[in-house]
């Protein structure tokens, strides 16, 4: 379907915003992979494994949007599916490492058969936007982005700080954004977009410099 928004640089306005949170997204999943290699929590795992599908999967829906090639949205909904079984390991962080690798495993499993199942005829394919955007919102939003919360509800100091920020922003993009999005709301959806690495960017470097000045 052709876009109805104005053109801004030779592109609709909304692929342009899609195009430009992918790579925003992107730099922000950088940054923090610098922060991971000190920081190795699972929570900071979890915002990392946030930013990077975020950042594939709105880039290439993007590019879906602008030119309506299939492998585009393909490739931005096997995005949001392999993101959600790596962000599944919060919640589950505090079971036993088998646990862990054995949920993780079905996850990707799950994940692998629902978009095996979608792509197998043109009919089903049409429906899978909607399903990514509703599947982002359940897992990756409310099941892992609710957990990050709790998880900062039940502590204190910088992790309480870092885990209310980043679930909150979690929550920012794969809730509130997505229901804009699928409410036809692109600018307020975009909003909520960029809001999310913001937040979870802020929390990550205040948390970095309270522990360094408390060394």
């Amino acid at each position: 379907m052709k876009s109805m928004h104005p053109l801004v640089m030779g592109y609709p306005l909304d692929v342009l915003l899609m195009l430009v949170s992918g790579v925003f997204y992107l730099v922000c999943a950088l940054y923090v992979l610098k922060i991971k290699k000190e920081d190795r929590s699972e929570l900071v795992n979890a915002l990392f494994a946030f930013l990077t599908y975020q950042a594939v999967g709105m880039f290439f829906m993007g590019l879906q949007m602008n030119t309506m090639e299939a492998v585009y949205g393909r490739i931005a909904a096997l995005s949001v599916l392999i993101g959600a079984a790596y962000m599944l390991k919060f919640p589950f962080s505090r079971f036993s490492a088998s646990t862990r690798k054995i949920t993780f495993m079905l996850s990707l499993i799950v994940s692998f058969l629902i978009f095996g199942w979608f792509i197998q005829n043109p009919m089903r394919e049409m429906k899978l936007f909607h399903f990514m955007l509703w599947y982002d919102i359940v897992v990756n939003g409310l099941v892992v982005g609710g957990a990050i919360i709790l998880f900062g509800l039940r502590n204190s100091g910088f992790y309480r700080t870092k885990a209310l920020g980043g679930g909150s922003g979690v929550v920012s993009c794969c809730v509130v954004a997505n229901v804009s999005m699928l409410g036809g709301f692109m600018l307020v959806s975009s909003f909520f977009q960029f809001l999310a690495p913001v937040l979870i960017l802020a929390v990550l470097i205040m948390g970095k410099k309270g522990s360094s000045q408390s060394v």
